[in-house]
């Protein structure tokens, strides 16, 4: 992109009487216009010693600009604003102290940076630096020994040497006609270096049996080694255990602690993004995506004896008892003195000697009858109640085999809210728990849980503890599919959370191996490792044919059992009502 020059522009370049502070913001000028995008703000930091150089900057950079010093306070401009940054120091010490002063206020070091300083020591620079993890850099001094601006930045990891290579100085047509791309991306071939990686044991996502990383996350990583040309290192946390998590004290533990206390260079354990970690760590692209449910345990079988209602639903057996019962109590009621006082002299029939609901009953069963109502009215209502329990015999008994013979078991958890009307006790890792702000009846009685101790939790949910326990869904099936026991997994879904790798704030690696991540997603590598490792398919129970036994008949042998001591009740009744007569 040309320099878009005016009048005033040309004065300024062409005043051979400038002095040697103008010439270094001139150039710095002409370096940011050709290099810089200019959709984006520019923060330029100062001395207040070298104003004149700032105005002569500031006269040929006229875009969106901040200018200011160490002192001001920029709280309003957040890092994602601000990209883009040129830094006029009076020496080294003066650079230094702006440097540290962006560190800690949290400015995106991995920008673009213009660094100008009148008569400072290259090397030392580059060494600083390096120290801030500033790598994107042009930095441009006065050489008194060669009477002319000289512009230098560097390379990391360029050589089996793994150090910061030398200042290399521009070549002169580029900051006397300013090239453009001088702002390179680094760190993109190590050159055999090492690059530390922190992971857990995640089976099927990573597992470091053998000492080399395997599973979906293990084959990515052993990739993005590769393709960076670097000697792949992995370690398991150096505090704590698990993914990572803050504690009270405002210390991190896990994988994400080796990380953020410089002991590794990134962690790659697949944990969810949560609004601490975003906020305290750098997340490289995503290339793929997790999914967080509920487990507890298999349902529980349902009693033997229900079997025999099983055929029917509620309603059915609703109005099924109400039909019976109505008969019944019609029946007696014709039996009943008071029918026959009533209906003297106004319905010509006489009090019946059997009970034709036990007609119907024995005609029912499939006994023989003698005996049927002699008058049409009372024939035709008899046969129709014959019709109906028939009908209904029918239909039962088509689905009575089934039942006996089949285990059903109870009614399965569907959504969070049959979790909580449950009262079973629920958890997980503590980071889970920040997806429940909004919802208090589980954020304020969540049972936070180590990650380790994931698998001893499920292998008792499989045996029935009442434990409701919120896990990745590719552990719950690999779980399920090693035969590890059984387990019920929720349908609904607490999160769908992106995979990503976990950087220090601002790291420098980012930009290099989210370039290595898109290409191996667009290549498919991504998918194919996970179609290979984690994409486990639920098994399902083959129900088997088997022989009946004592536990398919409970539920008989339970009507039997409720006849014998209602009539036994009945019995002891008569007796007790027969001595109360005499």
């Amino acid at each position: 992109m040309p320099i878009d020059r005016d009048l005033n522009t040309d004065l300024i370049l062409l005043n051979e009487e400038n002095t040697a502070a103008q010439n270094l913001a001139v150039t710095a000028a002409k370096v940011a216009l050709n290099n810089f995008e200019w959709r984006y703000m520019t923060m330029v930091l100062h001395n207040s010693s070298i104003l004149l150089g700032l105005s002569a900057f500031m006269q040929l950079y006229r875009k969106s600009v901040v200018v200011g010093n160490r002192f001001l306070d920029f709280e309003e401009y957040t890092r994602d604003k601000i990209i883009q940054f040129v830094v006029f120091g009076s020496d080294l010490n003066n650079i230094k102290h702006i440097l540290n002063w962006m560190r800690n206020k949290q400015f995106d070091n991995t920008g673009k940076f213009i660094v100008i300083c009148k008569s400072c020591d290259e090397r030392e620079a580059i060494n600083i630096f390096w120290d801030h993890k500033i790598t994107n850099v042009v930095f441009i001094n006065y050489s008194s020994r060669a009477s002319n601006l000289i512009g230098f930045t560097y390379s990391v990891y360029d050589n089996e040497k793994c150090q910061i290579s030398l200042p290399r100085p521009l070549q002169e047509t580029c900051i006397q006609n300013s090239c453009t791309k001088l702002f390179h991306m680094k760190l993109k071939k190590f050159h055999r270096c090492p690059i530390i990686v922190s992971t857990i044991i995640q089976v099927p996502l990573m597992s470091l049996e053998s000492g080399t990383p395997q599973g979906a996350d293990g084959d990515l990583l052993l990739l993005i080694a590769d393709a960076l040309n670097a000697t792949l290192k992995v370690m398991t946390p150096h505090w704590g255990s698990g993914f990572g998590q803050l504690n009270t004290h405002g210390y991190w533990s896990g994988s994400l602690a080796d990380v953020y206390y410089d002991l590794a260079n990134f962690s790659m354990t697949s944990p969810c993004i949560t609004l601490t970690r975003s906020r305290d760590f750098h997340m490289s692209t995503n290339y793929y995506s997790n999914n967080i449910i509920w487990v507890t345990h298999p349902a529980i079988p349902l009693p033997a004896w229900q079997k025999l209602l099983r055929p029917f639903q509620i309603i059915a057996r609703i109005s099924l008892v109400v039909t019976f019962l109505f008969v019944i109590l019609v029946a007696m009621f014709l039996k009943s003195k008071y029918w026959t006082k009533k209906s003297k002299g106004i319905i010509t029939t006489t009090r019946p000697h059997q009970c034709f609901l036990f007609n119907v009953w024995a005609i029912f069963m499939g006994m023989p009858m003698t005996k049927l109502p002699s008058k049409p009215a009372c024939m035709t209502i008899f046969l129709l109640w014959v019709y109906y329990c028939f009908m209904i015999r029918t239909f039962y008994q088509t689905s009575l085999i089934r039942a006996m013979k089949n285990n059903y078991n109870s009614t399965e958890f569907e959504n969070l809210e049959d979790i909580l009307n449950s009262g079973y006790p629920f958890g997980g890792v503590p980071s889970l728990k920040e997806f429940f702000f909004d919802v208090p009846e589980v954020y304020n009685n969540w049972k936070p849980i180590n990650s380790s101790d994931i698998f001893q939790i499920m292998l008792s949910l499989s045996k029935g503890m009442k434990y409701v326990l919120a896990v990745k869904k590719v552990t719950a099936k690999n779980f399920v599919s090693k035969h590890y026991g059984n387990l019920h997994i929720v349908p609904q879904t607490i999160v769908t959370s992106p995979t990503v790798l976990f950087f220090k704030k601002f790291s420098p690696m980012v930009e290099s191996v989210n370039q290595v991540l898109e290409r191996l997603n667009e290549g498919g590598f991504t998918e194919k490792f996970y179609k290979d490792h984690a994409n486990i398919q639920t098994i399902t129970k083959i129900e088997s044919s088997e022989a009946m036994n004592v536990g398919h008949y409970a539920g008989c042998y339970v009507v039997l059992a409720a006849g014998w001591i209602v009539s036994i009740i009945v019995f002891f009744c008569e007796i007790c009502y027969k001595y109360s007569k005499q």
